[in-house]
């Protein structure tokens, strides 16, 4: 019953992508978690905040994850884990 095509296939990629940034994220501010690592993939740990946000800006990343950074103490970073508990706990 289902026929897929390359365009279905796009849609459906999309959708999935958009999906994960409008799901409960909005409620609380917060980037999704993936899309915030894969902005700030290839990162050299340890990292300045202006470090994550340069990584991020030149990845493309959307408002969500830039303002979370700048949101983020400026300290050194010593992996992604950090990363990712400094923006969780940013109010």
């Amino acid at each position: 019953m289902t026929t897929r095509t390359k365009q279905d296939h796009g849609t459906r990629s999309q959708a999935g992508e958009q999906g994960g940034k409008s799901g409960g994220g909005e409620d609380t501010g917060m980037p999704n978690p993936i899309e915030l690592q894969r902005a700030l993939k290839g990162v050299d740990y340890p990292a300045s905040r202006d470090q994550l946000l340069d990584k991020a800006r030149e990845a493309g990343a959307d408002a969500s994850i830039t303002e979370a950074l700048e949101g983020i103490p400026d300290r050194e970073y010593e992996d992604p884990a950090q990363v990712s508990e400094a923006v969780a706990h940013k109010r």
